[in-house]
């Protein structure tokens, strides 16, 4: 997915999965901090999940990162 990138296009899309996961944990927070709605238990884990893949990428991203500048 981002092996042929670039060093840069690397930080670059690190820097769009990190700004994501910001955004999507603070949304989650909002929503699940609710206590007058009430969410499946499927949709819980459907939000950890989508969490749990962007932390992936932004591991896979720092790794590649990390092997460019070795």
């Amino acid at each position: 997915m981002y092996e042929n990138l670039s060093a840069a296009q690397l930080r670059e899309k690190l820097k769009e999965q990190q700004e994501l996961f910001e955004e999507v944990t603070e949304e989650r927070m909002i929503i699940l901090g609710q206590g007058n709605i009430h969410l499946p238990g499927s949709t819980v884990v459907k939000y950890q999940n989508e969490l749990k893949e962007i932390q992936e990428n932004i591991e896979l991203l720092e790794s590649l990162i990390k092997e460019a500048k070795d």
